[in-house]
């Protein structure tokens, strides 16, 4: 048998006893793992010779691409060989000359592919897309399920290789937040179709073991040092308030000391934060459910724990799960859930669901009586929040900084909080462990020095640029530099005020656009300053520019993407069609990057 793998702080490590037992309970919540069996390396299959598979990723943010990364490895561990390509570099008709292809893709936005396979899609969705009679494919699709549009890339990905003449290999895989354990599971199956393929009859059932425990382990070990399932317990050394005592928004800086944890990260990477609930928000789903915390649940992978511990350190209560409102609606009987859950709630279960959490639902049907573990077991477990990081190492060794808006608003008479940017905001002190890693992106990067940047970002969009600003004049990049940045109110909503003024009053900022959309009667937002710009913008593009947007990406990233095909048709001279290759050619040639959300 195997040893579970539990981290323990050491006794050396500089926390009180308190501070310690807090950290090494995470710790045991969140990585504990019942032993398992070795697998035999002679059941590995082993195939007489390399059988070649091909593996896409369409990545966002970069979790696909890493996952795409794995794929390979684990595919190479049991006698295949593996070539991983980016969607962004891969054509429908490179498609049509391979074999055995798996996908892993992003959906982002709504329902849209990720910006690396938006070539991809329009290429292979077009009446002149080849045939694809020859190939085996699978997909695993990432999404998250608070969306409407779950996992739609992926499904709509599916959709047209099999409408091509393609044959599924494997059936599609939707992945929510908590991607690990179906991700792991569409491997192991997949990776056991195609040893199945290459030995010519099925395999054994020590081979199936073999690939699902190699598999399985391989997701357990992560590579060295700090990661999302091995969080560093870092310092919140800075919580300051950027925006106005007055301003409608809390948009806080915040400065987290990395102390002597190693951590190396880049100018556009995102920090994982692992956030806690709100403690009155879980003392009142307790007080509602009519249970004292102590009932024993099982927690995040399979862990025992009191019920209080799994509200506030493993499970999401800021929406409502689908499966928690299916049984209240069917342990209730309420018609009018009931009819939520039917074909002709036509687009009234959003409507519901918009400003509701978990208290919302237990307190509104309280003859529904789960029992603990019934309940917990209903919940989505709790996932950590990415950040761009609003530093660059090379100005702040040691240390890492975001910019957060928390998030605070009514909703039904109840005051509502954001889980992890109330929690920094909040519940973070100086003294308080905050578990951290960094989670690579690197199609997400400032150019060569010697290029010129457009960085668009509004709002805590402004957090990338911050640290792009930073790392261009620590290296003594050359490249001009042009900023769009806007809010609601100039005097409240003005971010890193002195900073950017002093980095436009000594010339490393060529160009400053400020839209401040509260400040007169008409609304006037970043896109409309693009617009009036259109002809020097049209020019930075020709000079090779790096266009780089930050922020929202339902509203502001496409408005801010038809007003750059605007300046590429009006000033550039290019039909619809030539400015959408234009700006086709930018991205393949990462000089059109994007960071929403």
């Amino acid at each position: 048998m195997t040893q579970a793998f539990i981290p323990i702080l050491p006794e050396s490590a500089p926390f009180t006893p308190e501070q310690r037992a807090y950290l090494n309970g995470f710790l045991a919540g969140l990585f504990s793992r019942a032993p398992g069996p070795v697998a035999d390396p002679a059941a590995t299959p082993n195939p007489s010779r390399l059988q070649a598979i091909t593996i896409l990723s369409g990545s966002q943010t970069g979790t696909a691409e890493k996952l795409a990364k794995r794929m390979a490895k684990e595919a190479g561990k049991h006698g295949f060989a593996a070539t991983v390509h980016d969607l962004s570099k891969f054509s429908p008709e490179q498609l049509a000359a391979e074999s055995k292809v798996l996908f892993v893709t992003s959906t982002y936005g709504d329902g849209e592919p990720p910006d690396n396979a938006r070539g991809f899609w329009k290429a292979l969705r077009s009446d002149g897309a080849p045939r694809l009679g020859q190939l085996s494919f699978s997909v695993c699709a990432l999404g998250d399920s608070n969306y409407p549009r779950f996992c739609q890339f992926g499904k709509d990905l599916d959709a047209r290789l099999l409408a091509l003449g393609a044959v599924p290999l494997h059936p599609r895989q939707d992945c929510d937040a908590d991607f690990e354990r179906p991700f792991q599971g569409w491997l192991t199956a997949v990776l056991t179709r195609l040893a199945a393929a290459a030995g010519s009859e099925s395999p054994s059932s020590a081979t199936s073991v073999a690939l699902a425990e190699t598999t399985a382990v391989a997701s357990d070990h992560e590579p060295a040092g700090w990661s999302r399932s091995r969080p560093f317990p870092a310092r919140l050394r800075t919580n300051r308030r950027l925006s106005a005592a007055d301003s409608s928004k809390d948009v806080r800086h915040f400065e987290i000391d990395l102390l002597d944890s190693g951590i190396d990260y880049e100018v556009g990477d995102a920090l994982g934060v692992w956030p806690t609930q709100c403690p009155e928000l879980a003392d009142s789903l307790l007080e509602a459910l009519g249970f004292d915390g102590e009932e024993a649940v099982t927690g995040r992978d399979d862990l025992s724990v009191p019920l209080r511990l799994a509200l506030t350190h493993h499970l999401e209560l800021g929406r409502i799960p689908p499966a928690l409102l299916e049984f209240y609606a069917r342990q209730s009987g309420d018609p009018d859930l009931l009819h939520l859950l039917s074909p002709e709630a036509n687009g009234e279960l959003p409507r519901f669901l918009r400003g509701r959490d978990v208290l919302d639902l237990v307190a509104g049907w309280p003859r529904v009586r789960p029992t603990a573990s019934e309940f917990v077991a209903l919940l989505r477990r709790l996932q950590p929040r990415l950040y761009s990081i609003a530093s660059s190492p090379k100005a702040h060794p040691g240390e890492v900084h975001l910019t957060v808006s928390a998030v605070r608003y009514q909703s039904l008479g109840r005051a509502r909080r954001g889980v992890a940017s109330c929690f920094l905001a909040d519940r973070c002190g100086s003294d308080t462990p905050l578990p951290v890693y960094v989670h690579s992106n690197p199609a997400f990067r400032p150019p060569a020095p010697d290029a010129p940047l457009i960085m668009i970002g509004p709002g805590t969009g402004i957090a990338p640029f911050r640290a792009f600003l930073e790392e261009r004049r620590a290296v003594g990049a050359p490249g001009r530099n042009w900023l769009f940045f806007g809010d609601q109110h100039e005097r409240t909503d003005f971010l890193y005020r002195e900073e950017i003024e002093a980095f436009q009053a000594s010339g490393f900022l060529h160009r400053l656009n400020l839209a401040w959309s509260r400040d007169q009667e008409a609304k006037i937002y970043v896109q409309h300053h693009m617009q009036t710009c259109s002809a020097d913008l049209w020019r930075w593009l020709e000079d090779g520019a790096c266009v780089a947007v930050c922020g929202d990406a339902s509203r502001m990233a496409k408005d801010v993407d038809d007003a750059l095909r605007q300046v590429i048709t009006q000033s550039g001279g290019k039909t619809v069609e030539q400015a959408a290759e234009y700006l086709e050619r930018m991205q393949s040639q990462r000089r059109y990057i994007r960071d929403v959300y």
